[in-house]
């Protein structure tokens, strides 16, 4: 079996990482008292008139006119001036340098050499944060992204290597926002209008996904097609669906993921034949697809065979411990079984290797409902807060939880909040309702 990162997309949703971007920093704007020629020579003068042939400067003699295709660069300053912001140019080739040869550790070295110096260009920052997030330091390349984004609002490399940063750190939400801000400065680009689309999709805003998919249209590429029809699976719009996937597979039988797409229409609406199916030709195609093995443990869970589900599953953790996917299908199954505390286990044993998955954090808290146990979610929730307080469906379970707890001003909070950042959440606001109306005194209290 393969050994996959965790991730919190359905594997029926096809997204391939991106890098971070190092961005190269240009050098001299083109106006200044300081010349340098291309022959190497560099001459201090005055700077009387420019065109777009030649370039009138005051030299001892009288008015000189220097052709632009013989200036190298021109700089406004002084001597000393421009020693200094010729050092950090330097440094910052010297980092453009390293991080080509994936010597982050050394880049960031090099940058932070330039930070001390004193800059203000948003792209020694934007660089700077993507070393540290090539060496896993997400605090600092945070740290450093919006560092960035202080000295320039509207940069695109910094808003992209952010966006990027939150999606792969799984924090869809932001993920989101700052994916939106590029929409908006960039509405005609194509590739940022999709990294948007995957990032609603990732943070569970599955209309939205499928709507800003729609606008790509048309789409030719598959794998922004099988997304599409992703997005439609997750809102039950199964014809939809199917009509994409079925043209994906006559432009390319060969690209397993609409198969996994229709074996879990198939499974959503029972037709359990047709999902073993379509997992077993994703299987004879790739005999170590691991979505196609989890994909039959569910199957199993469906049918309510669980000695089959959970040998499957250990089957899979037996090649690969590391496969959190596999894990995830096992808490699934536990919970199946009513099994609360199993699940648990599993989740923060994941939480060890993703301290910040929200949404492992959001199940726990789920768990504890289930179990009657508003405290110790309470507990979990303020763990998820502490990671990130715009986590809308965090603040609706933690309103529910309040509310278990017969915290009446609490629980409206929480649910405020939510609706105050995702509108469209229903339970939120269907439990905000009732609860203003009990306490309101028109009708006794129900739990929902």
């Amino acid at each position: 079996m393969s050994n996959k990162k965790a991730t919190q997309i359905p594997w029926i949703f096809f997204f391939a990482a991106l890098p971070f971007v190092f961005t190269i920093l240009f050098s001299f704007r083109a106006y200044g008292d300081i010349i340098q020629l291309k022959n190497g020579n560099t001459m201090e003068t005055k700077i009387l008139k420019e065109d777009g042939q030649f370039v009138t400067v005051q030299a001892p003699g009288g008015k000189v006119k220097i052709p632009a295709g013989d200036i190298q660069n021109i700089w406004r300053g002084s001597k000393e001036q421009l020693v200094e912001v010729r050092g950090k140019e330097v440094l910052f080739a010297r980092g453009a340098e390293l991080y080509s040869e994936g010597r982050f550790k050394e880049e960031a070295e090099v940058l932070e050499k330039v930070v001390d110096r004193g800059t203000d260009n948003a792209l020694v920052y934007t660089n700077l944060g993507s070393a540290y997030a090539s060496l896993g330091d997400r605090q600092k390349a945070e740290e450093n992204f919006l560092k960035a984004l202080e000295k320039d609002p509207e940069n695109d490399a910094a808003l992209s290597n952010l966006a990027r940063f939150y999606y792969e750190t799984k924090r869809f939400s932001q993920a989101v926002e700052i994916s939106k801000r590029l929409v908006r400065k960039n509405p005609g680009d194509r590739e940022t209008k999709q990294e948007l689309a995957n990032a609603y999709y990732a943070a569970g805003d599955f209309q939205r996904a499928a709507e800003t998919f729609e606008g790509l249209e048309p789409i030719h590429e598959i794998s922004a097609l099988n997304n599409q029809a992703a997005a439609y699976v997750q809102l039950g719009e199964f014809e939809k669906a199917k009509a994409i996937l079925q043209r994906i597979i006559q432009t390319d039988a060969r690209f397993v993921k609409p198969y996994l797409n229709l074996a879990e229409i198939s499974l959503r609406s029972g037709d359990y034949e047709a999902a073993v199916f379509q997992y077993n030709t994703v299987l004879s195609a790739e005999p170590v697809n691991i979505d196609a093995h989890i994909g039959l443990a569910r199957v199993a869970i469906a049918r309510k065979d669980f000695s089959k589900a959970e040998a499957l599953f250990k089957e899979i953790l037996a090649a690969d411990p590391a496969c959190s996917e596999a894990q995830y299908g096992l808490a699934q199954l536990f919970i199946e079984q009513e099994g609360f505390d199993k699940a648990i286990a599993l989740y923060e044993s994941l939480l060890k290797e993703d301290t910040a998955n929200l949404a492992i954090l959001n199940n726990i808290g789920l768990l504890y409902l289930k179990m009657n146990k508003p405290k110790a979610a309470l507990g979990v929730y303020q763990r998820l807060f502490e990671i990130n307080d715009l986590y809308a469906k965090g603040h609706a379970n933690a309103g529910l939880a309040y509310a278990l707890a017969n915290d009446a001003d609490n629980a409206l909070r929480e649910w405020n909040r939510a609706l105050e950042l995702d509108p469209r959440l229903e339970p939120p606001l269907q439990n905000k309702k009732l609860l203003e109306e009990v306490m309101r005194g028109e009708q006794s209290v129900k739990k929902n």
